[in-house]
């Protein structure tokens, strides 16, 4: 019998389309921080890019809207949890062959709960669970849309207002301000103020 444990262990996601944007603009920044002329914007965007990436780390949740795609071995049960919330929508559910031949499991078969933490895609209880008897290894493929939204704004000011501190920081330093603590990666205090409160409990380490 395959333990729980060894399904979330053979779920892998990745984002296949990048956000359009990032939750603050260079502009924003460079107000934050006091920085006059437009020589280090090429710096302040990679810095926005990169602190951006460590603050959903940490949050376990995308800010601006993307695509990602969850692929596993085995359905787990009627309930699917979804990495990297706040879920949007479902683009599809497929399974998939040994010849990476795609087919799709009808939308009419499922529906989704996008206000819980993770999303959740739920199996209606009159349909059957998705099958492959083709592929025993990553046969399964979930895509779908997260993020709070397109626009900046669309961002929890304490998130926005964490990511231009953070990014204030490096700048000013100019050597990284991530803490070690194990294996496990450990935001500056201040930053971890304005963020804890609004952590996803719920980590997904697949």
């Amino acid at each position: 019998m395959i333990t729980d444990a060894e399904i979330r262990m053979n779920m892998i996601w990745k984002i296949t389309i990048q956000p359009t944007c990032e939750p603050v603009s260079v502009e924003e920044v460079k107000e934050y921080a006091r920085i006059d002329g437009s020589e280090e914007d090429n710096l302040l965007t990679s810095l926005i890019e990169s602190s951006r990436i460590d603050i959903e780390n940490f949050l376990g949740k995308a800010l601006i809207n993307r695509t990602v795609e969850l692929t596993f071995d085995n359905w787990p049960s009627r309930v699917v949890l979804l990495p990297m919330p706040p879920l949007v929508s479902i683009t599809s559910v497929e399974t998939t062959d040994e010849d990476d031949t795609d087919t799709t499991y009808a939308a009419t078969n499922y529906y989704i709960r996008t206000e819980a933490i993770p999303g959740e895609l739920i199996i209606k209880k009159e349909s059957t669970l998705p099958t492959n008897t083709e592929r025993d290894i990553g046969g399964y493929k979930i895509t779908y849309i997260a993020g709070y939204g397109t626009n900046p704004e669309q961002v929890p000011a304490p998130i926005r207002k964490a990511l231009k501190e953070f990014v204030t920081e490096i700048y000013e330093k100019r050597i990284p301000t991530i803490y070690e603590r194990g294996q496990e990666k450990i935001l500056p205090p201040n930053i971890l103020k304005l963020l804890i409160p609004i952590r996803n409990r719920w980590k997904f380490d697949g």
